[in-house]
């Protein structure tokens, strides 16, 4: 490449890393200096980091307290710390410095790793020899304008600072030329579901695809990195078992699994009344839906795993597993179905690299148009919050899952596309990574 060409590349990657940050950015400024409103999430990555320097466990509830009370930080305490303990000690280097300014540093690191992964992911797949420029400038404004981006960002959530993992381990997965290439993207995968436990379920597409190297590096990156950190410091791990509070029924509204749409149908929230109070109980039914949901999504990846083989079949198989994990988590938040730009990212990448979006089908677009669009309309209510009470009640309840239903519309979508012949492909095609 010339030297003309070398930067104009660089530019182009500035604008479209800077597309991407522009709505979250302008977002978290609002959120944080005109309402002064704080990022509850980050608290307890914080205090569980904080916990890890004073050599105690991030999943003592009562020291997690106890410690929030000494920093004067009032938040919404939840479960605790509810994550593994590789992203505790992660967080220790950040739980280091005063709380305003680790928050400042994980925020403003989170939007550079989104920004940078939507702009190199657009340059290498959406490149100038596929799409126009201003369709991966659209697309760019379009992946932050996702509203769990921004929320992830209001939060002080951790989605985006996984961008890269997922990102790199993803391309790298599928377009890896070597077995060393593709089993260093599925540790990236791997890394990732340490901190979000969604993306581990990418290793079913892998092993139906016979894409064994990259579903083995998922495996030795997630059970690596907890092995690691339980052998450097087992006494961290102490009470890790509350764990499995996780699959416990919760009603609360930022909740947009299946456990939450099955438990406000019958039980009451801060924000929702339930349609049947107290009908039956949520856990066994959230549990079969949520199994019954699994099974279906495996039985079309095991129908489809011929076509997992190929590269079009891996990534679209990808998407789905990861939109099927993100729709059955346990206590999967709003914020969190950011990841989900990632298995659009992998459908467009493979059914539509030169961005033209009209090459769908109808259904198809309605489809991809209801996803996006539900987001919008759980953040409209977010932002709302709509009175429980009264006539209109039910719908408010119903409302608070419509992202849900939106995630379900993209898990369709990737079906679909998993089983549907491929659609017209444009003459240059991204290469393949050597």
């Amino acid at each position: 490449m010339t030297d003309f060409g070398q930067l104009r590349g660089r530019r182009e990657t500035v604008l479209l890393a800077a597309a991407a940050i522009a709505f979250p950015l302008a977002g978290w400024a609002f959120w944080a200096l005109a309402l002064g409103l704080g990022a509850n999430d980050f608290h307890d990555y914080w205090l569980a980091g904080r916990l890890i320097l004073q050599g105690q466990s991030p999943y003592d509830m009562a020291a997690m307290q106890a410690l929030a009370r000494s920093e004067h930080l009032s938040f919404t305490l939840g479960g605790g710390y509810s994550y593994p303990l590789p992203f505790a000690i992660a967080m220790a280097p950040l739980a280091a410095l005063p709380f305003g300014l680790a928050l400042a540093s994980f925020n403003a690191v989170s939007l550079a790793a989104f920004g940078l992964t939507v702009a190199a992911w657009v340059g290498w797949i959406h490149g100038p020899a596929v799409a126009t420029a201003r369709r991966r400038i659209v697309l760019a404004l379009a992946a932050g304008l996702y509203p769990p981006v921004y929320g992830t960002v209001a939060m002080g959530q951790a989605n985006l600072i996984l961008f890269p993992l997922l990102g790199v381990g993803a391309i790298l997965a599928l377009d890896g030329t070597t077995a060393g290439r593709r089993f260093c993207g599925g540790v990236l995968l791997g890394l990732s579901a340490i901190v979000k436990l969604v993306p581990a379920a990418m290793t079913v597409p892998l092993a139906l695809g016979r894409r064994t190297w990259a579903g083995a590096g998922i495996v030795a990156g997630a059970l690596g990195a907890l092995a690691l950190a339980t052998v450097a410091l087992p006494w961290a791990a102490a009470g890790s078992g509350s764990l499995a509070s996780l699959l416990d029924p919760d009603p609360f509204y930022t909740n947009q699994s299946i456990d939450g749409f099955v438990t406000r149908l019958v039980s009451a929230s801060d924000r929702t009344v339930p349609l049947w109070s107290g009908a039956f109980d949520p856990r066994p039914v959230m549990l079969a839906l949520t199994a019954g949901f699994a099974v279906l999504t495996l039985a079309f990846l095991w129908q489809a795993r011929a076509r997992l083989a190929d590269r079009r079949g891996a990534a679209i198989g990808l998407g789905l597993a990861l939109v099927a994990g993100i729709v059955g988590a346990p206590k999967e938040s709003f914020w969190n179905q950011a990841i989900a730009l990632v298995a659009a990212g992998l459908l467009l990448a493979v059914e539509v690299p030169d961005l033209r979006i009209g090459r769908f089908g109808r259904l198809d677009r309605a489809l991809l148009c209801i996803w996006f669009g539900s987001a919008i309309v759980w953040a409209a209510e977010w932002a709302i919050e709509p009175p429980a009470t009264g006539q209109l009640g039910a719908i408010v309840t119903l409302l608070w899952s419509s992202s849900l239903y939106g995630m379900l519309a993209l898990w369709w979508l990737l079906a679909r596309r998993l089983f549907a012949p491929p659609l017209t492909r444009p003459a240059v095609q991204p290469a393949t990574i050597s």
